[in-house]
């Protein structure tokens, strides 16, 4: 299960994500992310990674795609920053 919340203020749109980004979460963090993206104007994007429990194959590479349209990320763990830090390699995989 994966839960996104989001928060808008004037300089930016944050994406809070709990839970798992794999199987049909990952396809539900996408559409979320395209909504998010189509309407930034000049703000940033945030993705929140805090509650993030699991990443697979497929959100990795969703959050590569987010990283390359220029999203920002908040992680703690070390599982989810060395995810982060290896997105480009992860993703080559497929």
């Amino acid at each position: 299960m994966l839960k996104i919340t989001t928060i808008e203020t004037e300089a930016q749109r944050r994406l809070i994500l709990d839970g798992g980004i794999v199987g049909p979460w990952a396809a539900e963090l996408d559409k979320a992310w395209q909504s998010a993206r189509d309407s930034l104007g000049a703000r940033k994007l945030l993705v929140d990674l805090t509650g993030v429990t699991v990443i697979s194959q497929d959100g990795t590479h969703i959050l590569n795609n987010m990283k390359s349209d220029g999203a920002e990320f908040v992680c703690r763990g070390v599982y989810v920053k060395h995810v982060l830090r290896n997105l480009a390699t992860l993703c080559k995989i497929r």
